[in-house]
């Protein structure tokens, strides 16, 4: 036990060395030195995250730091450059990167990655229905074509976004207004995540551009364009082999149903005896194309009960008698192909019927419009014609249709007219029937 105690006594003697004098670097050994060199290094690779070594590598210093990714793995990392300031300068940089990462965020994500993010959210949490999210998704990709689409929204100049609005014009002023609505969305995003620091799709230089095209205004029919159209239906002789959509466009001529809500009827939403029609669901396209019944109409207020007038009775005891057993109960069914019918093929039915005899075709969609312009035409307050077209707003009904209530301004005249005339009639008979008094009384 003595003998092990002086043999480590005896161990420490020799390995003993004299510490070296207050003298200038280049005076220490080089073995001093290149030990102080390791121990430095070795203190270096212990410091926190960010803190890191140089040496030279070539004609270039390389800078190398070990870090924590957002997966709490500890990592290396090197950056060459001509200067150590360069590289410190790269390394703070990336760091500043890896602290938006473990902050959740990823600071080279682009324009469309942020828009796909918040279509998919809105989606998942039944923001918008799945025919919606589909045409989100293509006006997205549109986007992600561009020259703005593969950039880092970090990287994109307020030039970058002018190129970009300057191009679209070509689009209607609807897709326009989509387009520029997006990109704001997109950058109040990124702001909030702190992903950029300056909000382009703010300045007022950004303005939201104008169309090349004129705006396309789906009109209804005239009384002239009715008649015909309905003298055209009468006169048709279906086809083998190809659909008769004449019962479903007069249900929306009388009725002003959208032809989703049509399509998707079935005979227990018909209440002829309380003379209405229970809207609830419509037909509807997922994002792979394909029609299917959607149980639930196009919006929140599509649940509605549409009155049944004389003219339509007729139209829904017809559907009612010829309708045949399908897997669906629906009132109208495509017995040729074996499934529902889609908007697409009544359009295409119109587009011929239109074209045969001389109607101006501008969709079938246009016989809704068609119904609601009778209606206005007719009197029926703006209140209750926006609940029988199932408006989410009385302001989509005023703003649809604004040029008929302009037009029934002017006609509203003959009704003050006439209420004048009734005046002076009774102004008339009253001075009359003074005049035969005073004639008594003499």
């Amino acid at each position: 036990m003595i003998r092990n105690f002086l043999r480590r006594i005896m161990e420490r003697i020799r390995s003993w060395r004299p510490m070296p004098s207050s003298t200038t670097f280049p005076e220490k050994t080089a073995r001093t030195a290149m030990c102080i060199g390791r121990k430095e290094r070795q203190m270096q690779g212990r410091n926190s995250n960010g803190q890191g070594s140089f040496r030279k590598k070539g004609d270039k210093i390389e800078y190398r730091i070990s870090y924590i990714d957002e997966y709490g793995r500890t990592r290396l990392k090197s950056f060459s450059a001509d200067t150590r300031e360069i590289c410190l300068q790269r390394a703070g940089d990336f760091l500043e990167q890896q602290e938006i990462k473990q902050a959740g965020m990823d600071p080279d994500i682009t324009i469309p990655e942020i828009l796909y993010r918040k279509a998919k959210s809105d989606y998942e949490k039944n923001y918008v229905r799945e025919q919606g999210y589909g045409r989100t998704l293509g006006t997205i990709r549109i986007i992600e074509k561009s020259g703005i689409g593969t950039m880092p929204i970090a990287q994109v100049t307020g030039a970058h976004l002018e190129a970009f609005l300057c191009s679209i014009t070509h689009y209607s002023n609807s897709m326009i207004n989509k387009f520029y609505t997006m990109l704001r969305a997109a950058y109040r995003m990124a702001m909030m995540e702190g992903i950029i620091k300056t909000n382009y799709m703010e300045m007022r230089d950004l303005r939201c551009p104008r169309s090349d095209k004129p705006d396309k205004k789906v009109r209804g029919l005239t009384e002239e364009e009715q008649i015909l159209l309905i003298e055209a239906m009468n006169e048709y002789k279906p086809q083998k082999g190809r659909g008769d959509y004449r019962l479903q466009l007069l249900i929306e001529l009388y009725g002003g149903l959208r032809m989703g809500e049509i399509n998707a009827l079935k005979p227990e939403d018909i209440h002829l005896d309380k003379g209405y029609i229970h809207v609830s669901r419509t037909i509807a396209r997922s994002m792979e194309y394909k029609e299917f019944i959607k149980e639930c109409p196009k919006t929140d207020a599509g649940h509605r009960d549409v009155p049944i007038s004389r003219k339509l009775e007729p139209v829904l005891k017809a559907a009612l008698q010829q309708r045949k057993n399908n897997p669906f109960g629906l009132l109208f069914y495509d017995y040729n192909k074996k499934s529902v019918i889609a908007t697409y093929q009544v359009n295409s039915f119109y587009k011929r019927l239109c074209e045969k005899n001389g109607i101006v075709y501008g969709g079938q969609h246009a016989l809704r419009h068609t119904f609601a312009t009778r209606c206005i035409e007719a009197g029926v307050p703006a209140v209750v014609l926006k609940n029988w077209m199932g408006h989410t707003d009385i302001h989509i009904t005023l703003d649809t249709y604004a040029d008929v209530f302009h037009r029934m301004n002017f006609k509203s005249v003959r009704k003050l007219d006439d209420y004048l005339d009734y005046l002076d009639q009774e102004q008339n008979t009253v001075e009359k029937e003074r005049d035969v008094l005073w004639v008594d009384a003499d």
